[in-house]
């Protein structure tokens, strides 16, 4: 709570002066008599009016800042229990999650391929990373696919606390679809759904019957290296259009912006909860209008796709 301004003790003090009790004035202001009697003691004895100025104390963790920032760095993973072991203070954990908070340490997902670590793969990262400034995404076409089941549904919910949340989802027989699309700045283009999974002959029928209407010359069309990707005619399809290929180095996903859209088109995949195949083929046509070109223009650049 803040103190009260001057102006308003020295109202009190000269309604005192006036010769009028301390539990009036008190009452008459809204303030307690131990306030008033502390005021006329200050000017009584201190010679003043002002309030403190009160400083704000230090928190306990801050001489240890850089020491949790630099061990943060080190293991991402640690604990709050680990994290107090590590530093050897006798702050409780309750201090340390503040001290995380205040210091912008949020917790996130940490896992990615370890093969990434490799030199080939890293290679060929780096390679595709010196190309992006040189790539016009306006052309680029990223293409994947992703699952969607009649099974799906929020992982989460609310309940009183202390009571179990339950809720019913198909454990047994669930029907799996498989999403195709291609990704450009401006939205989603070529959807398909398909019963089951996908196998070359289906992949191929796609780049050929919805694909290649949609690219123009000088596109180039981007995919990770799924066995599917690679079967007999793919790449002359593309070809015949004015496009080329360009596989993405292995264990990249988060150099495909699409990632990022089949993100969120499962979570409302999940959101709407469909039972039957009818259900789930309608909702995947429907949720194609909420994906913005700005919304795909950032994927493209949160990826390393720079506009200029």
């Amino acid at each position: 709570m803040k103190p009260y301004s001057k102006e308003f003790r020295g109202e009190v003090l000269a309604a005192c002066d006036k010769g009028r009790s301390t539990r009036e004035v008190a009452t008459y202001f809204n303030v307690s008599e131990s306030w008033v009697r502390r005021v006329k003691q200050e000017r009584r004895e201190l010679n003043k009016v002002a309030p403190c100025l009160t400083r704000r104390r230090t928190p306990l963790w801050a001489p240890l800042a850089d020491r949790i920032c630099e061990l943060i760095r080190q293991q991402p993973d640690l604990t709050l229990r680990e994290l107090k072991a590590e530093l050897g203070t006798d702050l409780s954990v309750q201090t340390l999650c503040v001290a995380l908070q205040r210091l912008r340490l949020t917790v996130k997902k940490k896992l990615v391929a370890a093969e990434r670590e490799r030199p080939d793969v890293a290679e060929r990262r780096e390679e595709l990373k010196r190309e992006q400034p040189l790539l016009n995404p306006d052309r680029l076409v990223f293409i994947d696919e992703t699952w969607a089941k009649t099974n799906m549904t929020r992982p989460r919910g609310r309940a009183l606390k202390g009571e179990r949340l339950l809720a019913s989802v198909p454990h047994g027989h669930w029907k799996t679809t498989t999403f195709l699309a291609a990704l450009r700045s401006t939205g989603l283009t070529a959807p398909l759904v398909v019963d089951g999974a996908i196998n070359g002959e289906l992949f191929l029928g796609w780049v050929r019957h919805h694909l290649v209407p949609t690219l123009k010359s000088g596109d180039v069309v981007v995919m990770d290296n799924l066995g599917v990707h690679k079967v007999a005619g793919v790449r002359e399809a593309i070809a015949a259009a004015g496009a080329r290929v360009v596989y993405l180095p292995p264990y990249s996903p988060d150099l495909n912006p699409i990632e990022l859209v089949f993100s969120k088109f499962k979570w409302l995949l999940k959101s709407a909860s469909a039972r039957t195949v009818e259900a789930l083929w309608t909702i995947c046509g429907d949720v194609l209008d909420r994906f913005t070109e700005t919304e795909c223009r950032n994927c493209f650049q949160h990826c390393g796709y720079r506009y200029t």
